[in-house]
């Protein structure tokens, strides 16, 4: 990974209300960071997978620039990019992250990982 995508990346859990965040590359690879005790790396990984897993055959048909799912407590986006990386973002309600989530899944989206 290129560091100025490594920096911004490792900077994702100092934004306020970033509960949990995560990344896989094309090849499965992954990092993420999250609140150990509700969302373990293992989760982490478990829902990233599983979401490109659900995602590669709808890309197939339409592109969605990202998806993302509300709940009272939070909100959970994926980001896909066409190299096949996915970045996960989970935020609390009414906080930085969730007011600049379009802003920060644009800069995934610009930033080369390679």
């Amino acid at each position: 990974m290129k560091t100025d995508f490594k920096t911004w990346f490792a900077s994702l859990p100092a934004v306020p209300g970033v509960i949990a965040c995560g990344v896989r590359q094309a090849n499965g690879k992954w990092g993420g960071f999250g609140d150990e005790k509700k969302f373990p790396a293992e989760k982490i990984e478990k829902v990233l997978k599983q979401f490109a897993e659900l995602h590669e055959p709808l890309a197939a048909d339409f592109y969605p620039r990202w998806t993302t799912w509300a709940f009272e407590y939070g909100q959970l986006r994926f980001v896909p990019r066409p190299d096949k990386w996915l970045l996960m973002l989970l935020v609390s309600p009414e906080t930085e992250a969730a007011q600049n989530l379009d802003q920060l899944s644009e800069k995934f989206l610009a930033l080369s990982a390679k």
